[in-house]
């Protein structure tokens, strides 16, 4: 086994799922020099490299899709067993990792769902994505057509354009980050299905990590942001840290005859602050597991409302008026803060919840992401701070009341 001797701090930094894209996070542990144990970890076969690049490349206006030079790739992804992990080869300097999963259904129901314009990304990757929104109109647009193009034809259906993506707050310094991105969503058909391939290029550097705030266990979907620079970690306030580099492959490879969808994440990632890398290979696999488990714990769900049903519970939240949302959000910060959570012993969110300065200051869409999550964890079954659902067994429409 190899000992490596690290730092006084060590900075962490993983990638957590895009949904269409994927979701960063950065770990700066906070100690005195320590010791680390680095495992060995299955490495990626070379042949599956030129298909990676290929697929990003897509990012560029010139560059047209070969089916043909991504077989290797989508094959690889259909094949490889549920919970498989690899090491990448560094990508301009970004350390990078690659985790394997599935999710039982087809893929345009996946689609309805993860890659709806009409529903918010961070329904189906509640702990990693704050907010996506897409910055290229005509792509927002088509992403409607998308999943029935991928019951009806077998031929290859690409959407480039932009986006702006923010992560929920890491779960060991509750720093947060926005950025833009290029992306690429393309469907073509596969060996024993049709085949969905998510692209994401962050080139330029992220905006400063701000602190965030996770209360109680993660997988509970509850966080706060305060819109300050820094890391929300004893001695660590002062950082300015960014992500300078990141990429992201997502592919998605249905079995039409097992009715399930193979699932490969491929992501790089280069962050820390003062220009250095600190991220690990390791580190972006954890962000990967986290957000794959999420994923399927939701798409899973027994509950879960029609996709049709969350469009329109989404689109009658936003509707309402700021008077009204802050109303129906109340209660929830309330809980938030009569749950004497650890995480609220420290400014700024003490004094930002006791105050009323916090609701004062969310957004319409921070209010109404509140509200979905809140409504979507009652229907599958997690515990919600807001009792905003009631089921029913006449009518799925109902299943889950606002």
């Amino acid at each position: 086994m190899k000992i490596i001797l690290l730092p006084n701090y060590l900075c962490r930094l993983y990638h957590r799922f895009t949904g269409a894209s994927y979701i960063f996070t950065v770990l700066f542990l906070l100690g005195t020099t320590g010791f680390a144990q680095s495992q060995e970890q299955q490495t990626l076969p070379d042949h599956i490299y030129p298909g990676l690049e290929h697929v990003l490349s897509l990012t560029q206006p010139v560059t047209d899709l070969d089916p043909e030079q991504l077989s290797e790739l989508i094959n690889f992804v259909g094949a490889i067993p549920v919970g498989s992990s690899m090491d990448l080869k560094k990508r301009q300097g970004a350390a990078g990792a690659f985790y394997g999963f599935s999710v039982q259904g087809d893929l345009a129901r996946v689609m309805d769902y993860a890659y709806s314009p009409d529903i918010p990304t961070y329904i189906t990757m509640p702990s990693s994505i704050k907010n996506q929104k897409w910055l290229t109109p005509q792509v927002h647009h088509a992403l409607r057509n998308l999943p029935r193009n991928v019951e009806s034809t077998d031929a290859v259906h690409l959407l480039r354009g932009r986006d702006h993506e923010a992560i929920t707050p890491d779960t060991h310094t509750g720093g947060y980050y926005s950025y833009n991105q290029d992306r690429v969503v393309t469907v073509l058909p596969g060996p024993t299905g049709p085949v969905l391939i998510s692209v994401s290029i962050q080139n330029d550097s992220s905006e400063v990590g701000k602190k965030g705030c996770i209360i109680g266990e993660d997988e509970d979907w509850n966080y706060l942001y305060s819109g300050e620079k820094g890391l929300n970690k004893t001695g660590l306030g002062w950082v300015s840290s960014y992500m300078y580099y990141a990429s992201s492959i997502i592919i998605y490879v249905a079995d039409s005859t097992e009715n399930v969808v193979h699932i490969g994440s491929f992501k790089w990632l280069n962050a820390g602050w003062a220009k250095m890398n600190m991220v690990k290979s390791n580190h972006i696999l954890k962000g990967i597991e986290r957000l794959a488990s999420d994923f399927k714990i939701v798409l899973e769900a027994p509950g879960l409302p029609d996709a049709s049903v969350l469009a329109k519970k989404y689109k009658d939240l936003l509707q309402n008026s700021e008077q009204g949302l802050q109303q129906m959000v109340s209660p929830y910060l309330q809980a938030l803060e009569d749950s004497k959570s650890a995480e609220l012993s420290s400014n700024p969110f003490k004094k930002l919840l006791a105050s009323g300065e916090y609701l004062e200051q969310m957004s319409r869409e921070e209010m109404v992401k509140v509200l979905m999550l809140e409504y979507v964890k009652g229907c599958i079954g997690k515990e919600a701070l807001l009792q905003l659902a009631s089921q029913s067994t006449q009518d799925q429409s109902s299943a889950c009341l606002l």
